[in-house]
């Protein structure tokens, strides 16, 4: 991910040079002096770079740095990626590939939920490198220092506290994965043409907005629709549904009530896409499965593929014995597991495909 944030600092940069050069003349600097005193300008540079979260009824005085940056992220691959995945066959596999390398990243920033001293690390380096920026308010910097010095698991009721400073740091979280699971699924099936909103949160018309789902599909003889990533958004559906008379769905990456990505019962960390995976994703050849059966993988390696997860009863973090997704080399020695891999019928060693569920009602073109 590195490369390609290197080349948005690139970009930024580049413009930064032609604004500073420019300073030196006269019509352009009076402009941009303008361009400062309109009223409530500082406020839209909240929506490039803010120093935390702060929720607020009607984002009036509130703000979401995690959705800045998650937007930034989108943006490169939703925004830019496509030019490059129109030029031939070749190309459009290898960004699907990319897609899901960098879903398989941003999971894996979830880790520090869990891992304090790599959490730690990050938070020490963060404000060493922005330094005041990275705090709106001296609230901003206590819920940070808070969070510094706290040694312990941010993962459901654990840490809840520090919940609110730590959502701020990552880009959108795991909330971000699934929009982008969802556009590589859709672009690579053939349910018509997807037009990503994702960065388009409030759409501007009649001096009014509406708030518009996440993707449009745009379908033969006219047909469009609606798709909204995630349940409980209900009301949003049905104010854009009521203004444009555009039905909306609701999909999820996995089952709308038991979304993915999977959290590891044991390790608590989340459950990344493997190599055979994301290779049949790109190539399309993973025929809409829900999952991988290990065990007639080329890559299983007698069970010691890192990519392989465990589905069925073990002992969870806490030692009880639950019905849950591991990873399998979090639990091979359980005797629980042992145990149930020799009766199983069915596969217990899986890897899950990244499939949308809300899409029954469309049919493929």
């Amino acid at each position: 991910m590195e490369d390609f944030l290197d080349k948005l600092i690139l970009s930024a940069e580049h413009l930064k040079v032609i604004d500073d050069s420019l300073q030196s003349y006269p019509p352009y600097s009076q402009e941009s002096q303008k361009l400062k005193n309109i009223n409530f300008f500082t406020e839209i540079l909240k929506e490039i770079y803010v120093g935390g979260k702060k929720r607020s009824w009607g984002r009036r005085s509130g703000y979401d740095r995690q959705m800045i940056l998650g937007d930034l992220l989108q943006y490169i691959f939703t925004g830019r990626g496509y030019y490059f995945a129109v030029r031939g066959k070749d190309e459009f596999e290898s960004f699907i590939r990319i897609l899901l390398r960098i879903s398989n990243l941003l999971i894996l920033m979830e880790d520090i939920s869990v891992e304090t001293n790599l959490r730690r690390t990050i938070l020490a380096n963060l404000e060493n490198t922005i330094g005041d920026n990275l705090f709106e308010t001296p609230e901003d910097r206590e819920k940070f220092q808070r969070l510094l010095q706290y040694d312990g698991k941010i993962v459901g009721n654990a840490g809840n506290s520090y919940e609110e400073a730590f959502d701020s740091i990552l880009p959108k979280r795991v909330g971000g994965v699934p929009e982008l699971l969802v556009y590589t699924y859709l672009i690579r099936k053939n349910y018509g043409y997807v037009v990503p909103l994702l960065q388009a949160q409030r759409l501007l018309g009649k001096r009014e907005y509406i708030v518009p789902p996440d993707f449009l599909l745009l379908r033969s003889k006219g047909e469009a629709f609606g798709l909204e990533v995630g349940a409980g958004k209900e009301s949003q559906i049905s104010s854009f549904s009521t203004v444009t008379s555009m039905p909306v769905f609701t999909v999820g990456i996995g089952s709308l009530w038991q979304p993915q990505p999977f959290r590891c019962g044991k390790c608590q960390k989340w459950i990344t896409y493997c190599d055979e995976v994301i290779e049949q994703c790109a190539t399309n050849r993973d025929g809409n499965k829900k999952k991988l059966d290990c065990a007639n993988c080329e890559k299983f390696d007698n069970g010691n593929c890192e990519g392989i997860v465990y589905h069925g009863r073990a002992r969870d973090y806490a030692g009880n014995e639950k019905d849950l997704r591991y990873h399998y080399e979090c639990v091979r020695n359980d005797p629980v597991v042992i145990n149930v891999l020799r009766r199983a019928r069915t596969p217990k060693l899986i890897a899950p495909f990244p499939w949308v569920s809300g899409l029954e009602n469309i049919k493929e073109e």
